[in-house]
């Protein structure tokens, strides 16, 4: 009886620290897509191996958004090797780079660095 209302107890307490996470995400894993507003045109966020891109030097401010974030201003640098027109980063983030939309769109994440020094 008492392993009965054992397992009962916690079930009944797994339900409640999952309901939480289901009701506010919808239930579902998909990602967003965070995207840049930067001199003009959209960028949008590509994952990057670790070290895979140098980040250069300050550029401008662009916009940030996505991901139920609201807008904000951030800081834009350039990357060693790549032209500011096709891809760009931001100093916090070493995980991802920012790829203006329609360039390397189709291009995988290990080949995304050859697509963007190609001119």
């Amino acid at each position: 009886m008492r392993l009965l209302i054992g397992a009962a107890s916690a079930l009944v307490i797994a339900g409640v620290l999952v309901a939480p996470v289901v009701l506010l995400t919808g239930g579902s894993t998909s990602t967003c897509a965070r995207a840049l507003l930067f001199r003009g045109g959209t960028y949008v966020a590509r994952p990057v191996p670790a070290n895979a891109f140098v980040q250069a030097i300050a550029i401008g401010v662009g916009v940030a958004s996505g991901c139920g974030a609201s807008p904000a201003n951030v800081n834009i640098r350039s990357l060693a090797g790549v032209a500011a027109a096709r891809a760009v980063a931001l100093p916090a983030d070493s995980s991802s780079i920012y790829v203006r939309r329609g360039i390397c769109s189709g291009a995988p994440e290990a080949g995304l660095a050859a697509c963007l020094r190609r001119s």
